[in-house]
């Protein structure tokens, strides 16, 4: 393919990206990374991802920043950092591609209940917290999936769409800072990916832009069962990835 149907296709998959990040505070990932990776390989996708879920922080921290529990997400998103190794060395003795599966079996039931509108009614200790983040960060060091599993959690809680939408943006923003410390540790960026990050920069900041709208006029019911059209969607993927 040429340059120019490349950027065409890698711009509408990041403006469809951007619009679900915007409208539930994921899903970036799951619309734009299988595109990035056929067109310019999976690290480089990585790569690109990456560098875009930068300024993508910075245009919704206002939005994170007032409506976030910052008590949960910091558990959260700090516990993974002690067994995301624990997670890798799985990788080293068991098939992920079955773990990923198994994953994807839970999500999906998980999916199923909260559809039935079961949530539990108080809020979470701390303990609970950690215990969560620990599991995120296992199953993120192993299969790459810790994502769905914070989002279910945060969205069988009693908190509302707004704060549910915040949490799931501050958690992620942790799992950016991360993926930036991990790939400047490896050498993985180049002149090359942050100039075609910088020219893919507006469509993924425009889908944000409309979906940060939209969200601003759904209820509390419709939110959810968007998110969890898309949580269902990411528990089929590892199933069939």
């Amino acid at each position: 393919m040429t340059l120019w149907p490349d950027l065409t296709i890698a711009a509408l998959a990041l403006l469809f990206a951007g619009f679900s990040r915007g409208f539930s505070g994921f899903g970036a990932a799951l619309i734009a990374m299988p595109v990035l990776a056929i067109l310019y390989g999976p690290v480089e996708g990585g790569v690109i991802m990456t560098l875009l879920e930068v300024p993508a922080m910075a245009m919704l921290l206002p939005s994170v920043a007032r409506n976030a529990d910052w008590r949960a997400i910091i558990s959260l998103g700090l516990a993974p950092l002690v067994t995301i190794p624990l997670g890798a060395w799985f990788v080293v003795w068991l098939c992920t591609e079955s773990l990923q599966r198994v994953i994807g079996v839970l999500v999906l039931i998980f999916a199923f209940l909260l559809a039935t509108g079961w949530r539990y009614k108080r809020a979470p200790t701390l303990p609970v917290l950690l215990g969560v983040g620990d599991l995120s960060g296992v199953v993120g060091g192993a299969a790459n999936m810790s994502g769905p599993l914070v989002v279910v959690f945060l969205l069988a809680g009693p908190n509302s769409a707004r704060e549910v939408r915040s949490g799931v943006m501050a958690y992620f923003s942790f799992a950016t800072l991360l993926r930036v410390a991990v790939y400047t540790a490896y050498g993985f960026y180049s002149m090359s990916l942050l100039l075609l990050s910088l020219t893919l920069l507006l469509p993924s900041l425009a889908g944000i832009w409309a979906g940060s709208h939209l969200f601003q006029g759904v209820s509390d019911r419709f939110f959810r069962y968007a998110v969890l059209v898309l949580v269902a969607a990411m528990g089929i993927v590892a199933l069939v990835w």
